[in-house]
């Protein structure tokens, strides 16, 4: 395992550390070039400030990532999703299925309507191409599968079904649903279904496809139809960055509201198994080792990675990493590991947004600019923080000296073969042009917060909880928490010798 801290093996780890530096160039740099120039002076800061070359490296140094539209652009699960459903690659019987996908959707009268036709396609699919595996229906037979109609209504549907609960269950929940799609898969299992996904779409240019339900099949829904992208790919920029911190010394570990399995593989699929410390992510239940329709709070656990031999952790993150989830998982499992907070942050959405506020120690996030992100939720006010930080003419220095965070909004451009914009802004799929923000409300708060010189505490503080527009102060509904612990609110003293 690379540079995990004990107590007791700080000191052979300095040395390890004093043995192996000859095996990178000191102060190794990193084309970053897919970045924009304000992220890029960031970084090489960063690394000069806190890497181990630098005079107050303690060895303790670590970064954390989301990483679905993070260390990715799009997001694996949702490609996974698809995949699963092209290749029939599921383990449950006709009424394992029905259950599985009726957690939390139990009174839900269109869910269980949507499960219903779901379920009788299934059967009807079973006695040609079953029992379905978790391996999917063979390459051979793909093409006549989908040509079936019951695929048809099968594959439409469940999407369809899919994306109606991501938007009526919290985020809690629609984390773990998804989940459950993977009953009586074993970890390895979950682990190659996720490889294979990622190996099949991560060249591929980003496509829009459009799902159908055949006409005259007797179901409750009746016809139904469902659009989404097809690609996700992690950018060499990205690889170069994770590798820049990795090599001078910063450990890199992902937290992710996926499922741990499907992390370490995407990890291995994109090549990013030799700059990985280790995975958080979304965990099950097993019996016998394979997994049930239920979240793992008691035992659920992270991987250490070393250059793509992984470990499963003895300790428990003991949370749902999404949102505040995130915050506790790195509580419980990283801070007892490095006794210190993490450095930098890196996020692209509201449930990123605790973890890269609420941490005193944070030097440093990078939000990836998705310009759909509006002033009510986190991503939408990390991005107008860090457009203001930056207006500002602010540096990293100057941002801690001042016992801040630095935030750095960073553009994509997610036509083609994914990339980084080399700008703040992104252009989104299909766009000819690139966008800042989602709204011009994001403009009215951010000339709000310039114009009264906010500060970050009383900014976050105040604009992450949610009002109504009749309760503004700026006329505008905004933010997305009931309940907020606060800007750098979690304190964690480092421990040094």
């Amino acid at each position: 395992m690379r540079r995990v801290r004990t107590a007791a093996g700080l000191l052979v780890i300095v040395i390890l550390l004093l043995s192996f530096a000859g095996c990178y160039a000191a102060g190794a740099d990193a084309d970053l070039s897919g970045f924009s120039p304000q992220a890029q002076t960031a970084i090489r800061d960063f690394v000069r400030t806190w890497g181990k070359d630098s005079e107050g490296y303690r060895g303790d140094a670590y970064i954390v990532s989301d990483f679905d539209n993070t260390t990715s652009i799009f997001d694996i699960t949702y490609q996974c999703s698809v995949y699963q459903i092209q290749t029939m690659s599921f383990a449950m019987s006709a009424e394992e299925l029905r259950a599985a996908l009726s957690v939390y959707a139990e009174t839900d009268e269109t869910a269980q309507k949507y499960i219903s036709d779901v379920v009788a396609a299934y059967e009807k699919l079973l006695p040609d191409y079953g029992p379905f595996t978790p391996a999917g229906v063979g390459e051979d037979r793909l093409d006549s599968l989908h040509e079936e109609l019951y695929w048809k209504e099968f594959a439409t549907k469940l999407k369809c079904l899919y994306l109606y609960l991501e938007g009526v269950l919290d985020d809690a929940s629609g984390c773990a649903w998804i989940m459950y799609w993977y009953t009586n898969m074993t970890a390895d299992e979950v682990y190659d279904l996720f490889l294979r996904s990622c190996l099949r779409y991560r060249d591929t240019d980003t496509v829009q496809v459009t799902w159908t339900s055949p006409e005259g099949i007797e179901s409750e829904m009746g016809v139904t139809s469902c659009t989404f992208l097809l690609g996700c790919s992690v950018t060499e920029s990205v690889k170069n960055m994770l590798t820049y911190y990795y090599e001078n010394g910063i450990d890199t570990w992902i937290c992710s509201a996926s499922h741990v399995d499907g992390v370490r593989a995407a990890v291995d699929a994109y090549g990013l198994s030799g700059c990985i410390t280790g995975v958080i992510g979304m965990t099950q239940k097993t019996d016998g080792g394979r997994f049930l329709a239920e979240y793992d709070y008691e035992d659920g656990r992270p991987y250490f990675n070393d250059k793509g031999s992984w470990r499963r952790a003895d300790e428990s993150i003991r949370a749902l990493p999404a949102r505040e989830g995130k915050v506790i998982a790195i509580e419980n499992f990283l801070v007892p590991l490095y006794k210190a907070g993490p450095l930098a942050g890196f996020m692209d959405a509201s449930g990123d947004f605790n973890f890269c506020t609420e941490f005193e120690s944070m030097k440093m996030v990078i939000c990836y600019n998705r310009a759909d992100r509006k002033i009510t939720d986190g991503a939408g006010l990390v991005a107008i923080a860090a457009v203001c930080q930056q207006q500002k003419g602010l540096t990293l220095a100057q941002a801690n000296a001042a016992g801040d965070t630095y935030y750095i909004l960073q553009g994509r451009d997610e036509n083609g073969k994914r990339k980084l914009s080399g700008e703040q802004t992104t252009v989104r799929y299909g766009a000819e042009s690139p966008a800042l923000f989602a709204t011009e409300a994001s403009t009215v708060l951010l000339d709000h917060m310039k114009d009264r010189d906010l500060s970050l505490k009383d900014f976050f503080n105040t604009f992450a909880i949610a009002t109504s527009e009749q309760d503004s102060a700026i006329g505008l509904a905004y933010g997305y928490l009931s309940d907020y612990r606060g800007y750098h609110s979690v304190r964690i003293q480092p421990v040094s010798g």
